[in-house]
Protein backbone atom coordinates (compact mmCIF):
# COMPACT_ATOMS: atom_id res chain seq x y z
CA UNK A 1 0.00 0.00 0.00
CA UNK A 2 1.36 3.40 -0.98
CA UNK A 3 -0.27 6.65 0.10
CA UNK A 4 0.56 10.33 0.07
CA UNK A 5 0.54 11.88 3.54
CA UNK A 6 1.52 15.51 3.99
CA UNK A 7 2.80 17.11 7.17
CA UNK A 8 5.36 14.49 8.17
CA UNK A 9 8.95 15.01 7.15
CA UNK A 10 12.63 15.19 7.88
CA UNK A 11 12.25 16.70 11.33
CA UNK A 12 10.62 13.54 12.63
CA UNK A 13 13.69 11.48 11.85
CA UNK A 14 16.22 13.57 13.78
CA UNK A 15 16.05 11.10 16.66
CA UNK A 16 17.39 8.23 14.58
CA UNK A 17 21.04 7.47 14.91
CA UNK A 18 22.24 5.47 11.97
CA UNK A 19 21.68 7.00 8.56
CA UNK A 20 22.86 6.72 4.97
CA UNK A 21 22.93 9.84 2.81
CA UNK A 22 22.95 9.70 -0.96
CA UNK A 23 23.78 12.47 -3.34
CA UNK A 24 21.38 12.06 -6.26
CA UNK A 25 21.95 13.56 -9.69
CA UNK A 26 18.42 13.96 -11.01
CA UNK A 27 18.00 10.77 -8.97
CA UNK A 28 19.17 8.68 -11.92
CA UNK A 29 22.26 7.69 -9.98
CA UNK A 30 22.67 8.40 -6.28
CA UNK A 31 25.64 8.77 -3.96
CA UNK A 32 25.44 7.42 -0.45
CA UNK A 33 26.74 8.49 2.92
CA UNK A 34 25.95 6.34 5.96
CA UNK A 35 25.57 8.56 9.01
CA UNK A 36 26.68 6.71 12.16
CA UNK A 37 25.92 9.36 14.78
CA UNK A 38 23.03 9.75 17.19
CA UNK A 39 21.38 12.80 18.67
CA UNK A 40 21.99 11.36 22.14
CA UNK A 41 24.59 8.71 22.73
CA UNK A 42 26.71 9.55 19.70
CA UNK A 43 26.43 6.10 18.15
CA UNK A 44 28.00 4.28 21.09
CA UNK A 45 25.10 1.85 21.59
CA UNK A 46 24.45 3.29 25.04
CA UNK A 47 20.71 3.27 24.45
CA UNK A 48 20.87 -0.49 23.96
CA UNK A 49 22.90 -0.96 27.11
CA UNK A 50 25.88 -2.44 25.30
CA UNK A 51 29.42 -1.15 24.82
CA UNK A 52 29.42 -2.17 21.14
CA UNK A 53 28.57 0.43 18.51
CA UNK A 54 25.02 -0.03 17.27
CA UNK A 55 25.82 -0.31 13.57
CA UNK A 56 28.06 -3.30 14.31
CA UNK A 57 25.32 -5.32 16.04
CA UNK A 58 24.87 -8.52 14.04
CA UNK A 59 21.75 -9.85 12.38
CA UNK A 60 22.14 -13.08 10.45
CA UNK A 61 25.88 -13.14 11.10
CA UNK A 62 26.49 -9.70 9.58
CA UNK A 63 26.44 -6.22 11.08
CA UNK A 64 23.40 -4.05 10.42
CA UNK A 65 25.40 -1.42 8.60
CA UNK A 66 26.76 -4.06 6.21
CA UNK A 67 23.22 -5.20 5.41
CA UNK A 68 22.35 -1.63 4.46
CA UNK A 69 25.54 -1.29 2.39
CA UNK A 70 24.68 -4.53 0.55
CA UNK A 71 21.23 -3.17 -0.31
CA UNK A 72 22.77 0.08 -1.57
CA UNK A 73 25.41 -1.71 -3.63
CA UNK A 74 22.75 -3.79 -5.35
CA UNK A 75 20.84 -0.73 -6.57
CA UNK A 76 21.35 0.53 -10.11
CA UNK A 77 20.65 4.01 -8.77
CA UNK A 78 23.43 4.02 -6.20
CA UNK A 79 26.99 5.13 -6.84
CA UNK A 80 29.70 6.11 -4.38
CA UNK A 81 29.08 5.07 -0.78
CA UNK A 82 30.46 7.23 2.01
CA UNK A 83 30.15 6.54 5.73
CA UNK A 84 30.01 9.50 8.11
CA UNK A 85 31.76 8.59 11.36
CA UNK A 86 32.85 10.49 14.46
CA UNK A 87 34.98 10.11 17.55
CA UNK A 88 32.13 8.03 19.01
CA UNK A 89 32.25 5.36 16.29
CA UNK A 90 35.91 4.34 15.88
CA UNK A 91 35.15 0.64 15.37
CA UNK A 92 32.62 1.42 12.65
CA UNK A 93 35.25 3.55 10.91
CA UNK A 94 37.76 0.72 11.19
CA UNK A 95 35.32 -1.81 9.75
CA UNK A 96 34.43 0.45 6.84
CA UNK A 97 38.11 0.86 5.98
CA UNK A 98 38.44 -2.93 5.94
CA UNK A 99 35.57 -3.05 3.45
CA UNK A 100 37.16 -0.29 1.32
CA UNK A 101 34.20 2.00 2.01
CA UNK A 102 35.01 5.70 2.00
CA UNK A 103 34.45 7.48 5.31
CA UNK A 104 33.93 11.11 6.34
CA UNK A 105 34.54 12.23 9.92
CA UNK A 106 31.93 14.57 11.36
CA UNK A 107 31.87 16.42 14.73
CA UNK A 108 29.48 13.81 16.16
CA UNK A 109 27.55 16.25 18.34
CA UNK A 110 24.13 16.48 16.68
CA UNK A 111 22.46 14.45 13.93
CA UNK A 112 21.03 17.36 11.94
CA UNK A 113 24.16 19.49 12.23
CA UNK A 114 26.38 16.53 11.32
CA UNK A 115 24.21 15.76 8.31
CA UNK A 116 24.40 19.36 7.09
CA UNK A 117 28.14 19.31 7.69
CA UNK A 118 28.54 16.16 5.60
CA UNK A 119 26.35 17.43 2.77
CA UNK A 120 28.16 20.77 2.54
CA UNK A 121 31.58 19.15 2.91
CA UNK A 122 30.88 16.77 0.05
CA UNK A 123 28.96 19.28 -2.05
CA UNK A 124 25.82 17.11 -2.24
CA UNK A 125 22.49 18.17 -3.72
CA UNK A 126 19.57 15.71 -3.59
CA UNK A 127 20.14 13.49 -0.57
CA UNK A 128 18.69 10.12 0.40
CA UNK A 129 18.89 9.43 4.13
CA UNK A 130 18.64 5.78 5.18
CA UNK A 131 18.91 4.50 8.73
CA UNK A 132 21.66 1.94 9.07
CA UNK A 133 19.67 0.07 11.70
CA UNK A 134 17.36 -1.40 9.04
CA UNK A 135 18.87 -4.91 8.71
CA UNK A 136 16.07 -6.19 6.46
CA UNK A 137 16.16 -3.32 3.96
CA UNK A 138 16.56 -4.48 0.36
CA UNK A 139 17.70 -3.04 -2.92
CA UNK A 140 14.08 -3.07 -4.12
CA UNK A 141 13.05 -0.86 -1.20
CA UNK A 142 15.86 1.61 -1.92
CA UNK A 143 14.86 1.82 -5.58
CA UNK A 144 11.17 2.24 -4.74
CA UNK A 145 11.82 5.21 -2.45
CA UNK A 146 14.11 6.93 -4.95
CA UNK A 147 11.57 6.33 -7.73
CA UNK A 148 8.80 7.80 -5.58
CA UNK A 149 10.86 10.89 -4.80
CA UNK A 150 11.58 11.42 -8.47
CA UNK A 151 7.94 10.89 -9.44
CA UNK A 152 6.55 13.38 -6.93
CA UNK A 153 9.13 16.08 -7.54
CA UNK A 154 8.89 17.62 -4.07
CA UNK A 155 11.71 19.10 -1.99
CA UNK A 156 11.34 16.43 0.69
CA UNK A 157 10.00 12.89 0.86
CA UNK A 158 9.82 10.95 4.12
CA UNK A 159 8.80 7.31 4.48
CA UNK A 160 6.61 5.87 7.21
CA UNK A 161 4.83 2.65 8.12
CA UNK A 162 1.52 2.31 9.95
CA UNK A 163 2.12 1.74 13.68
CA UNK A 164 0.06 -1.45 13.63
CA UNK A 165 2.54 -3.10 11.26
CA UNK A 166 5.38 -2.61 13.73
CA UNK A 167 3.19 -3.70 16.64
CA UNK A 168 2.21 -6.94 14.87
CA UNK A 169 5.87 -7.79 14.46
CA UNK A 170 6.36 -7.44 18.22
CA UNK A 171 8.09 -4.06 18.38
CA UNK A 172 7.31 -1.41 20.95
CA UNK A 173 6.38 2.02 19.61
CA UNK A 174 9.01 4.60 20.50
CA UNK A 175 8.20 7.34 18.00
CA UNK A 176 4.65 7.76 16.69
CA UNK A 177 3.18 10.64 14.72
CA UNK A 178 -0.52 11.03 14.04
CA UNK A 179 -1.09 12.35 10.54
CA UNK A 180 -4.54 12.74 9.02
CA UNK A 181 -6.00 10.38 11.59
CA UNK A 182 -3.39 7.63 11.13
CA UNK A 183 -0.68 6.64 13.59
CA UNK A 184 2.61 6.46 11.70
CA UNK A 185 6.11 5.35 12.61
CA UNK A 186 9.09 6.87 10.76
CA UNK A 187 10.67 4.22 8.55
CA UNK A 188 14.17 5.68 8.53
CA UNK A 189 14.42 6.56 4.82
CA UNK A 190 14.08 10.13 3.57
CA UNK A 191 15.01 12.06 0.45
CA UNK A 192 15.64 15.81 0.44
CA UNK A 193 16.71 18.52 -1.97
CA UNK A 194 19.45 20.15 0.09
CA UNK A 195 19.54 23.16 -2.19
CA UNK A 196 16.17 24.10 -0.69
CA UNK A 197 16.75 22.97 2.89
CA UNK A 198 16.90 26.54 4.27
CA UNK A 199 13.56 27.57 2.79
CA UNK A 200 11.12 28.82 5.51
CA UNK A 201 8.44 26.39 4.34
CA UNK A 202 9.86 23.20 2.88
CA UNK A 203 7.46 21.41 0.54
CA UNK A 204 7.29 17.82 1.69
CA UNK A 205 5.29 14.62 1.43
CA UNK A 206 5.31 11.21 3.07
CA UNK A 207 5.51 7.88 1.32
CA UNK A 208 3.36 5.52 3.41
CA UNK A 209 4.17 1.84 2.94
CA UNK A 210 3.32 -1.42 4.71
CA UNK A 211 6.57 -3.13 3.76
CA UNK A 212 7.86 -5.20 6.66
CA UNK A 213 11.48 -4.41 5.77
CA UNK A 214 10.94 -0.79 6.78
CA UNK A 215 9.12 -1.68 9.99
CA UNK A 216 12.16 -3.56 11.32
CA UNK A 217 14.08 -0.67 12.83
CA UNK A 218 16.41 -1.67 15.67
CA UNK A 219 16.56 0.63 18.69
CA UNK A 220 16.76 -1.76 21.66
CA UNK A 221 18.08 -5.21 22.55
CA UNK A 222 14.52 -6.54 22.24
CA UNK A 223 14.29 -5.03 18.75
CA UNK A 224 17.55 -6.73 17.84
CA UNK A 225 16.22 -10.13 18.93
CA UNK A 226 13.06 -9.65 16.86
CA UNK A 227 15.11 -8.63 13.84
CA UNK A 228 17.30 -11.72 14.20
CA UNK A 229 14.20 -13.94 14.41
CA UNK A 230 12.55 -12.35 11.38
CA UNK A 231 15.79 -12.59 9.44
CA UNK A 232 16.09 -16.31 10.11
CA UNK A 233 12.43 -16.86 9.19
CA UNK A 234 12.63 -15.05 5.87
CA UNK A 235 16.10 -16.35 5.00
CA UNK A 236 16.80 -12.92 3.55
CA UNK A 237 20.00 -12.47 1.62
CA UNK A 238 20.87 -9.12 0.14
CA UNK A 239 20.84 -9.00 -3.65
CA UNK A 240 24.14 -7.17 -3.46
CA UNK A 241 25.79 -10.23 -1.95
CA UNK A 242 25.05 -12.13 -5.13
CA UNK A 243 26.23 -9.52 -7.63
CA UNK A 244 28.93 -7.70 -5.70
CA UNK A 245 32.51 -8.17 -6.76
CA UNK A 246 35.32 -7.84 -4.22
CA UNK A 247 36.51 -4.21 -3.92
CA UNK A 248 40.09 -5.21 -4.79
CA UNK A 249 38.85 -6.67 -8.07
CA UNK A 250 37.30 -3.32 -8.89
CA UNK A 251 40.56 -1.57 -8.05
CA UNK A 252 42.67 -3.89 -10.22
CA UNK A 253 40.27 -3.43 -13.13
CA UNK A 254 40.14 0.35 -12.99
CA UNK A 255 43.90 0.73 -12.42
CA UNK A 256 44.47 -1.44 -15.49
CA UNK A 257 42.00 0.50 -17.60
CA UNK A 258 43.25 3.94 -16.63
CA UNK A 259 46.89 2.87 -17.00
CA UNK A 260 46.05 1.83 -20.54
CA UNK A 261 44.48 5.26 -21.08
CA UNK A 262 47.81 6.80 -20.03
CA UNK A 263 49.41 4.98 -22.96
CA UNK A 264 46.73 6.22 -25.34
CA UNK A 265 47.18 9.75 -23.99
CA UNK A 266 50.92 9.61 -24.70
CA UNK A 267 50.12 9.52 -28.43
CA UNK A 268 47.90 12.62 -28.27
CA UNK A 269 49.95 15.81 -28.60
CA UNK A 270 48.61 19.37 -28.57
CA UNK A 271 50.41 21.91 -30.77
CA UNK A 272 53.98 22.21 -29.43
CA UNK A 273 57.50 22.61 -30.82
CA UNK A 274 58.49 19.32 -29.14
CA UNK A 275 56.71 16.02 -28.66
CA UNK A 276 57.09 15.88 -24.88
CA UNK A 277 53.75 17.62 -24.45
CA UNK A 278 51.10 14.89 -24.33
CA UNK A 279 48.08 13.77 -22.33
CA UNK A 280 49.67 10.77 -20.65
CA UNK A 281 49.24 11.94 -17.05
CA UNK A 282 45.62 13.03 -17.45
CA UNK A 283 44.14 9.58 -16.58
CA UNK A 284 46.32 9.39 -13.47
CA UNK A 285 45.19 12.81 -12.25
CA UNK A 286 41.54 11.98 -12.90
CA UNK A 287 41.81 8.63 -11.12
CA UNK A 288 43.39 10.35 -8.12
CA UNK A 289 40.56 12.88 -7.93
CA UNK A 290 37.71 10.44 -8.37
CA UNK A 291 38.93 7.21 -6.78
CA UNK A 292 41.47 8.46 -4.26
CA UNK A 293 45.23 8.77 -3.65
CA UNK A 294 46.13 5.05 -3.85
CA UNK A 295 44.45 4.51 -7.20
CA UNK A 296 45.86 7.77 -8.51
CA UNK A 297 49.40 6.86 -7.46
CA UNK A 298 49.16 3.41 -9.06
CA UNK A 299 47.77 4.69 -12.36
CA UNK A 300 50.22 7.61 -12.64
CA UNK A 301 53.24 5.44 -11.83
CA UNK A 302 52.30 2.31 -13.78
CA UNK A 303 51.03 4.42 -16.67
CA UNK A 304 54.39 6.14 -17.03
CA UNK A 305 56.33 2.85 -16.99
CA UNK A 306 54.10 1.27 -19.62
CA UNK A 307 54.23 4.40 -21.77
CA UNK A 308 58.02 4.58 -21.57
CA UNK A 309 58.35 0.88 -22.50
CA UNK A 310 56.13 1.32 -25.54
CA UNK A 311 58.17 4.35 -26.61
CA UNK A 312 61.47 2.48 -26.33
CA UNK A 313 62.58 3.56 -22.86
CA UNK A 314 64.31 6.73 -24.24
CA UNK A 315 65.62 7.86 -20.84
CA UNK A 316 66.66 4.38 -19.74
CA UNK A 317 66.74 3.70 -16.02
CA UNK A 318 65.71 7.30 -15.29
CA UNK A 319 62.14 6.30 -16.09
CA UNK A 320 61.93 4.50 -12.75
CA UNK A 321 62.51 7.58 -10.55
CA UNK A 322 60.21 9.52 -12.88
CA UNK A 323 57.54 6.85 -12.37
CA UNK A 324 57.97 7.17 -8.61
CA UNK A 325 57.63 10.94 -8.94
CA UNK A 326 54.46 10.54 -11.00
CA UNK A 327 53.09 8.14 -8.39
CA UNK A 328 53.83 10.77 -5.75
CA UNK A 329 52.02 13.37 -7.85
CA UNK A 330 48.98 11.11 -8.27
CA UNK A 331 48.86 10.32 -4.56
CA UNK A 332 49.22 13.98 -3.61
CA UNK A 333 46.41 15.02 -5.96
CA UNK A 334 44.08 12.40 -4.49
CA UNK A 335 45.00 13.24 -0.92
CA UNK A 336 44.40 16.97 -1.42
CA UNK A 337 40.99 16.27 -2.91
CA UNK A 338 40.14 13.86 -0.11
CA UNK A 339 40.61 16.61 2.47
CA UNK A 340 37.92 18.75 0.86
CA UNK A 341 35.61 16.97 -1.57
CA UNK A 342 34.04 20.18 -2.83
CA UNK A 343 37.10 22.31 -3.64
CA UNK A 344 40.05 20.00 -3.03
CA UNK A 345 40.51 19.39 -6.75
CA UNK A 346 41.93 22.91 -7.10
CA UNK A 347 44.91 22.59 -4.71
CA UNK A 348 45.19 18.98 -5.88
CA UNK A 349 45.66 20.07 -9.49
CA UNK A 350 48.20 22.72 -8.47
CA UNK A 351 50.19 20.17 -6.48
CA UNK A 352 50.10 17.71 -9.38
CA UNK A 353 51.33 20.34 -11.82
CA UNK A 354 54.14 21.37 -9.48
CA UNK A 355 55.43 17.83 -8.88
CA UNK A 356 55.13 16.87 -12.52
CA UNK A 357 57.10 19.92 -13.64
CA UNK A 358 59.72 19.50 -10.90
CA UNK A 359 60.55 16.03 -12.24
CA UNK A 360 62.60 17.77 -14.93
CA UNK A 361 65.53 17.62 -12.49
CA UNK A 362 65.64 13.84 -12.99
CA UNK A 363 66.80 14.23 -16.60
CA UNK A 364 69.64 16.66 -15.80
CA UNK A 365 72.26 13.83 -15.97
CA UNK A 366 71.12 13.10 -19.53
CA UNK A 367 70.45 16.53 -21.09
CA UNK A 368 72.30 18.84 -18.71
CA UNK A 369 71.10 21.83 -16.73
CA UNK A 370 70.60 24.04 -19.78
CA UNK A 371 68.54 21.35 -21.51
CA UNK A 372 66.43 20.79 -18.40
CA UNK A 373 65.74 24.53 -18.09
CA UNK A 374 64.71 24.66 -21.74
CA UNK A 375 62.43 21.65 -21.26
CA UNK A 376 60.78 22.91 -18.05
CA UNK A 377 58.30 25.35 -19.71
CA UNK A 378 56.98 22.62 -21.96
CA UNK A 379 56.61 20.22 -19.04
CA UNK A 380 54.71 22.95 -17.21
CA UNK A 381 52.37 23.38 -20.19
CA UNK A 382 51.84 19.62 -20.45
CA UNK A 383 51.22 19.20 -16.73
CA UNK A 384 48.81 22.15 -16.67
CA UNK A 385 46.78 20.84 -19.61
CA UNK A 386 46.62 17.36 -18.12
CA UNK A 387 45.61 18.56 -14.65
CA UNK A 388 43.12 21.13 -16.00
CA UNK A 389 41.27 18.63 -18.21
CA UNK A 390 41.33 16.00 -15.46
CA UNK A 391 39.85 18.49 -12.96
CA UNK A 392 37.14 19.60 -15.40
CA UNK A 393 36.24 15.98 -16.16
CA UNK A 394 36.11 15.18 -12.43
CA UNK A 395 33.82 18.12 -11.66
CA UNK A 396 31.55 17.15 -14.55
CA UNK A 397 31.10 13.51 -13.53
CA UNK A 398 31.65 13.32 -9.78
CA UNK A 399 27.89 13.16 -9.15
CA UNK A 400 27.17 10.63 -11.87
CA UNK A 401 29.63 7.73 -11.90
CA UNK A 402 29.60 4.58 -9.77
CA UNK A 403 32.63 3.54 -7.83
Amino acid sequence: MKNVVRGYGFGDTERYFRHAIKDCNQVTMVRSLLHTNQASGGGRGSRMGLPEEKTLMKVGGKSMIEHVIDALRGSSRVGRIIVAVSKHTPETAKRMKELSIEILETPGDDYVLDTKYAVKKLGLTDVLVVSADLPLVTTEVIDDVVDEYERRGKASLATAVPSEIREKLGFKLDYVSEVEGRRLVPAGINVLDWRRIDEPKLEQETFLTERKELAVNVNTIEDLKIAQRLFSQTGRRSQAVEIRKPPQTYRIARVSIFSALCVIGSFIHPPSPIQTVAFDSLPGFFTALYFGPLDGALVAGIGHIITSIINGFPLGILHFPIALGMALAGGAVGFANKINRKWGFIPGAIIGISINTALVVVVVPTIGVAGALALAPFLLIAATLNALIAALAYVAVRGRLRT
